[in-house]
């Protein structure tokens, strides 16, 4: 897969959120307030290849702000290992350390067989630059 430049990430807060309620979501990961890496921290990842940040654990943004912007994320359970549960139409991966992806089964059904052969830490830090390099060549 061709290498992109990577996307500005679209900060969002409890000042800002509302303006973001309607995205495109194809993909999200969050990070429990314990994870390595981001604690709290959830990116999301629109059809427009556009990349959102929030977190729920620094700054005043609560977990319900957050399922506003990221609606699958309401129907999501995450286990300690796992994530336990996802909407219709999506899958879960886990990531590693507390930390979960969630992506729709048309980003997950073309990105499997190289997710399946990753390993977490790996897919940790790859799995935003293939899904956008997944959106792009879709979109042109």
């Amino acid at each position: 897969m061709e290498e992109i430049v990577m996307n500005k990430v679209i900060n969002i807060d409890e000042k800002n959120y509302c303006d973001y309620v309607n995205l495109n979501v194809v993909a999200f990961s969050l990070a429990y307030g314990g994870a390595m890496g981001s604690p709290g921290e959830i990116l999301v990842v629109t059809k427009e290849a556009l990349v959102y940040r929030m977190n729920y654990v620094y700054g005043n943004m609560t977990i319900e702000m957050c399922d506003e912007v990221c609606p699958q994320l309401k129907d999501c359970e995450f286990g300690m290992f796992d994530v336990d549960k996802t909407p219709i139409g999506w899958k879960g991966v886990r990531l590693g350390f507390g930390n979960f992806l969630v992506l729709s089964d048309p980003i997950y059904n073309t990105l499997k067989d190289e997710i399946l052969d990753m390993s977490v830490d790996i897919l940790y830090s790859r799995w935003l630059e293939m899904t956008l390099n997944l959106l792009r060549t879709d979109i042109s």
